[in-house]
């Protein structure tokens, strides 16, 4: 509060020492001179007003950013944010208008004034510092969000659970009994490159962690996650967690940034999908046969403790049925429910005509319709609930059609949507997709996919990096 109180009175001095004309120029003066400068993972946007020098993340290496200000009151003031004040505070909205109230840390107080929250800093800026500022923000998170979407794309790491253990970060791949992740680690010990050229002669220990290599390249390291209160000596399920090596940030670091892209391959560095398989496919099986008379073990035993996370989900081009829509539609209405933000229009508005468009067609008898028209109803606020619920028969399949037009044609002319309502036509998309008879063409599939991949993919990026840690 005391921060608050003291920019908001640092701002009119400011705003009273513009009235005299002959400190008029020596403001000016005072501001930056614009510019964007990259240089390998470094990037630095520069506006008359505001300065944001970022370090972008690199794989699993996080960024942060000093955000410095040129307005004379506040020049010796330097905010330095985290990877995770980054992601949490300055994500959401970009690209978006002051006005439209899409972004976290910025709310306008008056025409001319706004408050902005900046790591554990507030301050009150000009509608001309909260414009520079936006700005930068806007071309510092484009580029360190694409960052991190080009090393999980690379790495295929989107369908595996993201865990920090200790120093390290990595990713869940399956999880194993403890008798096998033993044996694993037995055969990773005799079959150490150093003692043989067999062609399972590319393993080498590392404490509890198994390196994927043969001495030159390495391909993989794979680690076990054990919860704190359980032990290796307990029966217990082994997480096996996917890590790359950290020689390629040593890479990063020399300014090769690109370098462990280029090597990513079988005979570079192994992705977490591929990864996965060879591990579940042919390392596995290899350490069962190889112990398995010599131990006498049960095959059936040690497999059946394998619990293999598989996803549960067609990618959305390969989507031919209409319910295989739905585990994408959930996950978007998870994310709306949870956002509680404004969110640009452009980003729902061939998303509501789409799905509005490949529903359309429902046979009316559809189960469920007093929930259809109570979600559409409360999006347009017309009735209350209990009324909703005393007239609910009255309406029709034919009558929500009619209410998703009207809020096509309401987000058509909007710059921005509120996630409340976004949230509850999804359901509505969700229960007429479970529930209908639905007659469409794959014109409208099609479309229908089309619109829902950058959605899911904002909402995925958003709960994956942005709302884990709020």
């Amino acid at each position: 509060m005391n921060n608050l109180w003291r920019n908001a009175k640092y701002n009119l001095i400011e705003k009273i020492i513009r009235r005299y004309p002959d400190l008029q120029d020596f403001l000016e003066t005072s501001n930056f001179e614009p510019s964007i400068k990259r240089e390998d993972s470094r990037l630095v946007v520069v506006r008359p007003k505001v300065a944001i020098a970022c370090n972008l993340p690199k794989a699993f290496a996080e960024g942060n950013c000093e955000i410095d200000f040129s307005n004379i009151i506040l020049r010796n003031l330097k905010i330095t944010l985290n990877h995770q004040d980054i992601l949490n505070q300055l994500m959401i909205g970009l690209n978006t208008q002051l006005d439209w109230s899409c972004r976290l840390f910025l709310k306008q107080l008056d025409t001319d004034t706004f408050q902005v929250n900046l790591g554990k800093i507030t301050l009150i800026l000009s509608e001309l510092e909260a414009l520079d500022l936006c700005f930068c923000v806007d071309v510092v998170c484009q580029e360190y969000k694409k960052s991190i979407i080009e090393f999980e794309n690379s790495l295929e790491t989107w369908d595996f659970e993201f865990v920090e253990v200790a120093n390290f970060r990595g990713f869940i791949l399956f999880s194993v009994g403890e008798k096998l992740w033993k044996l694993m680690l037995q055969f990773a010990d005799e079959f150490d490159y150093s003692k043989g050229k067999s062609e399972w002669h590319l393993f080498n220990r590392e404490d509890i962690s198994i390196r994927v290599s043969r001495g030159i390249r390495d391909h993989a390291f794979i680690l076990p996650k054990i919860d704190n209160h359980l032990s290796l000596t307990s029966n217990n399920k082994i997480n096996i967690l996917y890590k790359i090596n950290d020689v390629y940030l040593q890479f990063m670091k020399k300014g090769k940034v690109t370098y462990w892209q280029q090597d990513i391959g079988v005979k570079g560095t192994w992705t977490a999908r591929y990864t996965k398989h060879w591990l579940l496919e042919k390392y596995i099986p290899q350490v069962i046969s190889y112990y398995l008379q010599k131990f006498q073990l049960s095959e059936s035993e040690l497999l059946a403790e394998i619990i293999n996370y598989k996803g549960d989900r067609l990618e959305i081009k390969q989507i031919n049925e209409i319910k295989d829509l739905l585990p994408y539609l959930r996950d978007i209405q998870s994310w709306l429910h949870i956002s509680k933000t404004n969110i640009p229009a452009t980003l729902l508005q061939s998303y509501y005509q789409a799905f509005t468009d490949l529903i359309r067609n429902t046979d009316s008898s559809i189960t469920g319709i007093d929930y259809i028209i109570r979600n559409l109803l409360a999006v347009q606020w017309k009735n209350t609930q209990t009324e909703i619920l005393d007239n609910y028969r009255q309406y029709n399949f034919k009558y929500a059609i009619n209410c998703l037009e009207e809020q096509i044609a309401k987000i058509n002319n909007n710059k921005y949507e509120n996630s409340f309502p976004a949230d509850l036509i999804t359901r509505t998309f969700i229960w007429i997709i479970e529930n209908g008879k639905i007659s469409f063409s794959q014109a409208q599939l099609n479309a229908a996919k089309q619109a829902l991949q950058p959605l899911w993919e904002e909402s995925r990026f958003q709960m994956r990096h942005v709302f884990v840690n709020l």
